[in-house]
Parts: C-alpha cells; structure tokens; sequence
C-alpha cells in the first residue's frame, strides 16, 4: 500500500465520528431515569453543538425533563429520543441554568406541552444585551444547526425551591428543584431525587475537565459545593462529562472541582499580591497552576480554558481584597 494512502486512511479511522443523532448516546441510569451525552468539546459546526447532557425521568403521569440541550433541532432530537422511550406527556423541563448549551433547545420541548422551569434569575440574563449576542454568536459557528432556535424564557420560576410531584405508582415522586446559590451562574439550580438520593448538578459538579468560571461567583461556589457535599448524593449527574453512579464517584467530583477552584483562587490571589496585573496574571497562571499540580496538564482544554478562569476570578479577588482593606 502506498504509504501517502496508508496514512490518508489512518487519519480517517482516527477522526472524530459524532453522534448523527442525539439518540445514539441514550443511557438508561435506573428503571426511570435516562441520560443523553454530549462530546467533550468547545461548541464547533462539526458537533452541532451536542457538548452537554440532558436527562429524563419516565413517571407514571408524564415525563419530567432537565436540561433541553443547546439548539432547537437538538430539542427537537431529544424529545424523538423521549418518543422511543415513552409516549407519555413532557410535563415538566428543568433548566439547571441559562447558558447557551442548556437551554437553546427549550423551545422544542416547550411546544410539546412542558412548563418550563428555572431560577427567576433567568430573566435578568435575557434582559441583558449580551444573550443576544451570544445568540448571534452561535448562529455564525452553527449555522443552519440553529434554524429554528430561539431564547426561550421560563415558564415558571423559583428563588430558592420548589417541589415538584409526579404520580409513580400509588404515590407521589417528588423532585426538589434547588437554588443553593450563585456559583456557575447566578440562575444555577440542582434537581435531588431524595428518595434515591440522586442529583442533577447542572455545571456546579464537573468530572474530567475545567469548570468554567466566567459567569458566576467562584467563592459563592464553594458554598455550593459544601451544600452539595451535604445532600450526600448516591448518584450524581453532571451537565457535562459521565455520569458518576456510585457515592464515592460524587464525592471525587465534588472534591476535584472543588480543589480545582480553591487552587485557582489561591494562585490569582498570590500573583496579586505580587504586584502581578490582570495580564501578566493570564500568562503566567497555567504555569503556577502546574507547579501546584502537574496532572492538570492531563485535563482537557486546560491550557486555553484556565487563564480565561483566571482573567475572570482575578476581579473577583481584586475586589475582596478592597473590602478586607
């Protein structure tokens, strides 16, 4: 075989192949519980935006929903997903926060009879100028993907918890929906199974890469961990990454994104401190990341993703150190 023709095949088997469907990563977690994965990506043309997961729980009244992916074709693929599980009702869809890849696709779901749920800070983010040009922004990377998107608001909104019940068999199956505080986003919210002691984390838990620290409180964070720590979940679903099902999974989890944020706010704060200015701070932190802890160098996206969190959590730290003075 000619070489130049071996090594055009090598690059073909070794390429990226993504889901042509949403369905095609469909997971049953328990007897009523499914999940759909997205690739661990940046948003991108080739993957149509399938970079987070949603998650769907089959009661006996109807289906609740969380999270609706980040287009509306992607919604619509999730609720074909839904159709070959069940036809019962979509009554309910969960937004665990408004970012592009969570919630893009709602409509989908929203014409198909679900009130749509999220925290009343949601409003505060379509309201701002800048969702419209994130909207824009993906519609230039996705193209024709994003025909039929549009920003959905919620239909019904919670501050800090609301219940929702579903008939399961002579009872009610209750799903805590939870503002345990502004930690990713400032619309963050869980969905806990207590029963089960399952939790939908949304993108406050992340498993295998970089939590993204630009929209929320990286301190505020912390608490949400600590929270969250504290529900003991048996189960934890993320909004990106696998699934972890057993406790000791969760707790891994909890503890790598929680040591990843304080590490990262101890690094900003010591460059500070320095005389380091925002700058001089983004060049420099991989490297002090690095001499703290040289496997996350093994995580993907690090070396773009962490001096975007570092720019972000530099105001954050800047301005705490004012009000300490």
């Amino acid at each position: 075989m000619r070489p130049l023709l071996l090594l055009l095949l090598l690059s073909l088997s070794f390429a990226q192949r993504y889901p042509e469907h949403v369905k095609e990563t469909l997971r049953r977690i328990t007897d009523r519980l499914y999940g759909v994965f997205g690739v661990y990506e940046q948003v991108s043309y080739e993957n149509r935006g399938f970079i987070s997961n949603a998650y769907f729980y089959v009661a006996d009244d109807g289906v609740l929903v969380v999270d609706a992916l980040s287009t509306y074709k992607l919604g619509k693929e999730l609720l074909e997903t839904i159709r070959g599980i069940t036809d019962k009702p979509v009554r309910f869809l969960v937004i665990t926060h408004y970012h592009t890849d969570h919630f893009y696709g709602a409509k989908a779901l929203k014409e198909a009879g679900a009130e749509v749920i999220a925290h009343e800070n949601a409003y505060e983010y379509l309201s701002d100028p800048s969702s419209y040009n994130f909207f824009l922004a993906r519609k230039k990377i996705l193209g024709e993907h994003m025909e039929g998107t549009e920003l959905t608001p919620p239909s019904l909104t919670l501050k800090d918890s609301l219940n929702v019940y579903m008939r399961e068999g002579e009872g009610l199956k209750r799903f805590e929906v939870m503002h345990l505080c502004e930690g990713h986003t400032p619309s963050d919210v869980v969905v806990f199974l207590p029963e089960e002691r399952i939790l939908i984390s949304g993108d406050l838990v992340f498993d295998g890469r970089l939590p993204f620290l630009g929209s929320g409180n990286s301190r505020s964070w912390l608490v949400c961990l600590e929270k969250i720590r504290e529900l003991r979940p048996r189960m934890l679903l993320p909004g990106h990454g696998e699934p972890m099902l057993t406790k000791e999974q969760a707790l891994r989890a909890i503890e790598q994104t929680e040591k990843y944020i304080r590490e990262l706010r101890s690094a900003v704060k010591k460059l500070i401190q320095e005389g380091c200015d925002v700058e001089c701070v983004r060049e420099r932190i991989n490297e002090v990341m690095l001499s703290v802890d040289p496997s996350y160098a093994q995580i993907p996206v690090f070396f773009s993703v962490n001096p975007v969190n570092a720019y972000y959590v530099y105001f954050e730290i800047e301005n705490e150190l004012l009000m300490e003075e």
